[in-house]
């Protein structure tokens, strides 16, 4: 009986554990069946409209050389002449605000002749567009030529490919800080055999609204082809590089060049003016004119050695075409030469595995005058875009279209005229006026540049789209 009682007392504990587990499943799944009470927090925050700020431009100003106006102190540099320039906006020229940068490295800089500072104010510049740039026609001596330039944004990374200091090559590097915030830059400089060592290319103070000059061949001497990367720790600059040639006692000309864009898998380089090929041939056997050939110069400066090909599209309906393959070395500036090129205007499209930056030289001779010019990569611009022409020879705005069909576009000046014109698939010029600016809008993304040219003159350069505006800050408190 006592075991009976065992087995049934046994029975009862597992049909007691079985309906309690039982229990338990229905109250599990009632209570996954019923929605429990939730909580939850937004994070508190708030929106913040950055306040609208001027749009500011820099102008490097005059020409400059090594030398005093007696031709003595050849460490001293010292502006000739001043440069004009031509600033306009949407609203008119009487938009914009206009004052001199300092310019403590030039010895005889002055008001009338420092580098400008263009600035549309704040209370202006929401949806407005403004450019201003600067040209300057020089016989002083061995400086003799013509130079134009943009007026520039300020940044702070920028690549400039032009320039050279082997014997009768000046070139200088301009440093513009429009800003009311002093910045802190480095040069990194690479030739045809890497990077340049030069300490003194470091750590390079430029006060604010100021300008500073650098004689390039004190930081990198004996350079056929530099690079220059511009980086900004503190602050931001607008950078340029003015070259000047001497050929024995012969003036060779003179240029202003600003950035080229940034480092990229496509580059495209327009407005390519080559002319006197025939001339210049029979000069090129001599050693001292050998940078009269027209050129290519490109950088890779990742790690990686790059293969390129190069298109040169002459810019007429049925125009040359000539491709070319190229391997490049990394962080080595490589000149590829633009040689049985017929005188023409060429667009240079150049693709490559690698991230590059480009630029392109020609040189003019005409009634015993030589000049060069140096020619910077383009960017994609927006739908509408604005451009002041400089005083200068045959002003022509070369416009690139990449799509498969006509682009549209629309000039009009500040004085209201209208020009429609058609842009062909490839690249094609437009005659501007002298002194002009224009507004102009696009039916498809396009890239530009503005070239000069005349007899022994020469000059270039590209529209580069302004900087976005600040957009509208979360804030988490």
């Amino acid at each position: 009986m006592a075991a009976k009682r065992r087995i049934l007392a046994t029975g009862a504990r597992v049909v007691t554990g079985v309906v309690v587990a039982a229990v338990a499943v229905v109250v599990a799944g009632t209570a996954l069946a019923v929605p429990l009470p939730s909580v939850t927090a937004t994070p508190a925050s708030f929106t913040v409209d950055p306040a609208p700020a001027e749009s500011v431009r820099a102008c490097t100003g005059p020409l400059v050389r090594l030398s005093d106006d007696t031709g003595q102190d050849a460490t001293a540099i010292s502006g000739v002449g001043s440069a004009t320039v031509i600033a306009s906006s949407t609203q008119g020229a009487e938009a914009l605000d206009r004052s001199a940068l300092a310019s403590p490295d030039d010895i005889v800089s002055g008001d009338g002749t420092a580098p400008a500072r263009i600035a549309l104010p704040a209370t202006a510049a929401s949806g407005s567009l403004f450019a201003a740039v600067q040209s300057q026609t020089v016989a002083s001596g061995d400086l003799v030529g013509f130079a134009s330039t943009a007026c520039g944004e300020a940044n702070a990374d920028s690549w400039l490919v032009a320039g050279a200091t082997t014997v009768g090559r000046t070139s200088f590097v301009l440093l513009s800080n429009p800003g009311d915030v002093a910045a802190v830059v480095d040069l990194t400089i690479y030739g045809d055999a890497g990077v340049v060592e030069s300490p003194g290319a470091k750590n390079l103070d430029v006060p604010a609204r100021s300008t500073r000059i650098l004689s390039l061949a004190g930081l990198a001497p004996d350079l056929s082809a530099p690079v220059v990367h511009v980086q900004s720790s503190v602050g931001a600059v607008y950078a340029a590089v003015q070259q000047s040639v001497v050929r024995g006692l012969e003036p060779g000309g003179v240029e202003m060049a600003g950035p080229t864009a940034p480092p990229a898998n496509t580059q495209t380089v327009t407005g390519v003016q080559v002319a006197g090929t025939s001339t210049i041939a029979e000069r090129l056997g001599d050693p001292d004119a050998t940078d009269l050939q027209s050129v290519l110069r490109m950088f890779v400066p990742g790690a990686d050695p790059a293969s390129v090909t190069v298109r040169i599209s002459e810019e007429k309906t049925g125009g040359a075409q000539t491709e070319y393959q190229v391997g490049l070395t990394p962080q080595v500036v490589t000149e590829f030469p633009l040689q049985d090129i017929p005188d023409g205007i060429y667009t240079i499209e150049v693709e490559s595995d690698q991230p590059l930056v480009v630029g392109a030289r020609t040189a003019t001779i005409a009634k015993g005058a030589i000049d060069f010019a140096w020619y910077q990569a383009v960017q994609q611009l927006g739908p509408s875009f604005f451009v002041a022409t400089a005083e200068g020879p045959n002003p022509r705005l070369h416009v690139v279209n990449t799509t498969d069909a006509d682009v549209a576009l629309t000039l009009t000046t500040t004085a209201g005229v209208v020009d429609d014109v058609a842009i062909v698939p490839g690249a094609r010029y437009i005659p501007l006026v002298s002194g002009e600016s224009y507004t102009i809008t696009s039916s498809a993304p396009v890239s530009a540049a503005v070239t000069y040219f005349g007899p022994g003159f020469s000059s270039s350069f590209s529209i580069v789209p302004p900087s976005p505006a600040a957009g509208p800050v979360v804030v988490y408190p």
